[in-house]
């Protein structure tokens, strides 16, 4: 129910925002309709993707870690593009088949002459997931792969921002096992830190890959 809600209201967001300048003059109207056609004709061209105007969003300052406690910031988002997915390394499902189905777009871009986005994966559980393990996590399924980690008032922050849920459920022994419901969809970031798409759930490689390249070659 907490996906379903994120989605609606993501939606409402983005429906609201191509309907900016309905009431202004003609002269200014034209443009934002433009671009309402042109979003409207690239989103038509995806496969399990949510398109977002380029104003939707963005992502804030923060500050987070990444291995060998280097820091992880937004300025390592500047001039790339990225795929952000928040989880956590105790995920029994959601998490590993994700990351094991973005090594798998890795793949598939090998030959591309369009870039790679990198892959960052940060944690809504830092109580048990340090900079160590998200290290090691994340080399498990693609060396490239960047795990983060932090203090979890800054996680927090960050994905209040972007419209990202986490729900903790404690365990019924009262030990750490406690569980961790999360938004299970990836972000699209462009250099500019802008949140260009939002990439559903089920992931699968091909069609990860698919949408990438239909929003790289779209935008970058």
């Amino acid at each position: 129910m907490l996906l379903i809600a994120c989605v609606a209201i993501a939606a409402g967001v983005f429906a609201g925002s191509l309907r900016i300048g309905d009431k202004s003059n003609n002269a200014s109207s034209d443009q934002p309709t433009e671009q309402h056609a042109q979003l409207s004709k690239i989103e038509s061209q995806l496969e399990n993707s949510t398109l977002f105007p380029d104003d939707f969003k963005s992502v804030p300052p923060f500050s987070l870690l990444q291995a060998g406690n280097k820091p992880l910031t937004e300025a390592d988002l500047k001039g790339k593009w990225t795929v952000l997915f928040f989880g956590f390394t105790n995920c029994p499902d959601i998490c590993p088949i994700t990351l094991a189905e973005m090594n798998g777009v890795v793949t598939q871009f090998a030959n591309e002459t369009l870039p790679m986005p990198q892959v960052w994966f940060i944690t809504v559980d830092p109580a048990r997931d340090t900079v160590e393990k998200m290290t090691e996590y994340v080399a498990y399924f693609n060396e490239e792969f960047i795990g983060g980690s932090g203090d979890l008032t800054d996680i927090t922050e960050l994905t209040r921002s972007l419209g990202i849920v986490a729900s903790y459920t404690a365990s019924s022994s009262g030990d750490n096992t406690y569980s961790v419901d999360h938004t299970a969809s990836m972000l699209v970031i462009d250099p500019e830190l802008r949140v260009r798409a939002k990439l559903n759930a089920p992931h699968k490689a091909d069609t990860i890959a698919a949408d990438l390249k239909t929003l790289l070659t779209n935008f970058n």
